[in-house]
């Protein structure tokens, strides 16, 4: 129906409505008592029903957005008071009001939702003032300001826990069901619930910045993003309405005029035309759909960017994973420091440090954590240059160390011993990753390293697999260790040692075979990967760069969220295929029977208000979509 600024359903909406019925059932008990006046409660109940009607629809077409439903109807209600059909009039704009109403009740269901989740942060945070704990606004907190959250409470801003010990409900972020274990250092956001101990915690973020406000925001910008199919429907409305306008013009002037026949049925079969013809459910099919799907989504810590992502996510053919920090946990840890000739353990590390000590890549950070572990002191090097998909090479004390893979150590002209390289071989074949060390033109040792692959993630793929859905895991890690993990989770296509660009070749070429393919990543290394594919999907934990990336944000490090997104795409299509289908069969069977001559007028809106109810509530199904 019309488009509607946003505003909560409230019982006064129905009040025109319910006049108008006590109107029409006055007036048709006055007549069949055989009273002259009874036009008048019929009249009455015209006005009262149809003020709002077309005091919005007048409101429409003077801020020049054209003819909508509202103005239709209220032409077709005058048209019936001028030819005498009162009753017919009434009865138009009471159950056009009648219709509006239930639209705006089942549109409610969907704004609900964003609602609730903007009250999950508490309005107040509580906060020490000498030896006393006192309530104060939390607009008023800013960053560094300490808030003290008790059992029982709501978390009011993101914040870094100082002291205390709890077991904290995160699904408003993460859409994750299990109580999260917080302690010294644990990250807490606005809106979890606190259910055990009580926790000192230092704001990081004002109340306007926080992780949920960042969420609601994207769901707001979300919603605002129209999806193809509903730009299509809204193209056509465009040129639909004024055509059907003129059709009506046609019918009441000049096929009395050219047939010789009456204008009283003539009048009467254009003005239901102007009813039966405005596309309105057509036009609401798809939106209250995608929005309802994009709550829906939310709700499991799924957050979708747009409809037009949601449509391309129900039609992903390939999934595209990254091997380090998606399919892997990315905790990685040194498992063997295996050092050559006279070179021991320590001196080994000491090297390895040295070189990555100032590197941000996972690899790097689990060599330096191992040094620490071992209380080994390393020295920051003078200078330090990573090469992508290499390694590293660093200058300390006159010395260039090497630290990586074979390519890095071939591109500087040293060769490594057939012995080590079957030894790395062997780690290789078993999914882990060796990270060769040297000085100058010596080989010192090599470490391996190992990281854990997700749990979920075999049951993740098979899942994919079982919806058709081709999978392929892309690496710059060596051939044998992605191969080595790719088996274990059950892919077949893997493409190892690829740089970012290649990466981003690879997406190109992957989308000339699918079509349509998803490429998921940590949302910071692989943003270029990202971008290419159809739709990228980011894995974050709602902390970092990742609410800001990507197409669709994972709020928890979970790939089953991958299967259970593309089944919320898919079963949002499918409502949206039902929607559009049942409103352009409706329009025609309604446009055949007003030809015929036997659709009147009252029954033209009741069909008309009818569909349009229909399409919002069959949208609002997927808020019960189960996974």
């Amino acid at each position: 129906m019309s488009e509607h600024v946003s505003k909560e359903f409230s019982f006064v909406n129905l009040l025109p409505s319910l006049f108008g019925i006590v109107g029409i059932i006055m007036g048709l008990i006055l007549k069949h008592l055989g009273h002259s006046f009874y036009p008048i409660p019929l009249l009455a109940a015209t006005v009262i029903a149809g003020y709002p009607v077309a005091k919005e629809g007048l409101k429409t077409l003077l801020s020049g957005h054209g003819l909508d439903i509202n103005f239709l109807t209220t032409v077709a209600g005058i048209g019936a008071v001028i030819l005498g059909e009162f009753g017919e009039a009434a009865a138009v704009l009471t159950l056009f009001s009648i219709g509006e109403y239930l639209e705006e009740r089942a549109e409610d269901r969907s704004r609900k939702s964003i609602r609730e989740m903007m009250e999950l942060a508490p309005m107040t945070a509580r906060i020490k003032s000498g030896d006393v704990l006192m309530e104060i606004p939390a607009e008023r907190i800013s960053p560094g300001d300490i808030v003290y959250v008790l059992p029982g409470e709501k978390v009011p801003v993101d914040g870094q826990v100082l002291s205390g010990r709890s077991h904290v409900d995160e699904s408003v972020i993460s859409g994750e069901s299990m109580p999260v274990d917080k302690e010294e250092g644990s990250i807490v956001f606005a809106g979890s619930f606190n259910l055990e101990g009580s926790l000192e915690v230092c704001v990081t973020k004002p109340s306007y910045d926080t992780t949920l406000a960042h969420i609601i925001e994207m769901i707001e910008e979300a919603q605002s993003k129209k999806a193809e199919s509903q730009k299509i429907v809204d193209r056509f409305a465009r040129i639909w309405t004024p055509l059907m306008l003129a059709l009506s013009l046609i019918l009441a002037v000049l096929v009395p005029v050219v047939f010789r026949q009456e204008f009283r049925p003539w009048i009467y079969r254009s003005l239901t035309v102007l009813i039966v013809s405005c596309p309105c459910s057509l036009v609401i099919s798809t939106p209250v759909t995608v929005v309802a799907s994009i709550t829906r989504a939310a709700r499991d810590g799924i957050l979708v960017k747009g409809g037009i992502h949601l449509e391309q996510l129900g039609r992903i053919r390939a999934v595209a994973l990254d091997k380090t920090g998606t399919i892997t946990q990315n905790k990685v840890v040194v498992e063997q420091i295996l050092p050559l000739g006279k070179e021991t353990v320590e001196s080994l590390l000491f090297n390895a440090a040295t070189v990555e000590c100032t590197s941000e890549h996972p690899l790097a950070k689990a060599i330096v954590e191992e040094a620490q572990k071992r209380e080994i002191e390393v020295d920051f090097p003078d200078e330090f240059k990573a090469i992508p998909g290499k390694g590293a090479i660093a200058i300390s004390s006159d010395r260039t160390i090497l630290a990586g893979n074979e390519n890095l150590f071939s591109e500087q002209g040293i060769e490594i011993p057939m012995l080590i390289k079957s030894e790395a071989d062997r780690f290789k074949e078993k999914g882990k990753t060796v990270v060769y060390v040297g000085v100058e033109s010596d080989i010192l040792g090599m470490l391996v390293l190992s990281d854990q692959i997700r749990p979920e993630a075999p049951e993740a793929i098979s899942q994919l697999h079982q919806r058709g859905i081709e999978t392929i895991m892309i690496s710059g890690d060596d051939a044998k260790t992605a191969a080595a993990v790719a088996a274990e989770v059950g892919i077949s296509q893997v493409y190892a040692g690829l740089l970012p660009y290649e990466k981003v070749d690879l997406i190109e070429e992957l989308k000339r075979e699918w079509d349509y393919v998803a490429m998921v990543g940590d949302g910071i290394n692989d943003a270029p990967s990202l971008a290419e594919a159809t739709v990228g999907i980011a894995m974050g934990s709602g902390t970092d760069i990742t609410l800001e990336t990507a197409d669709v944000v994972l709020m928890r490090p979970d790939l089953l969220m991958i299967p259970t997104a593309i089944d919320i795409a898919k079963q949002s299509t499918g409502l949206i295929t039902q929607n559009i289908s049942f409103s352009v069969a409706v329009k025609l069977l309604a446009l055949v029977a007003v030809f015929a001559g036997t659709l009147p007028l009252w029954l033209a809106v009741l069909v008309d208000s009818g569909a349009a109810v229909v399409v919002t509530f069959n949208g609002l199904r997927i808020l019960r979509y189960l996974r």
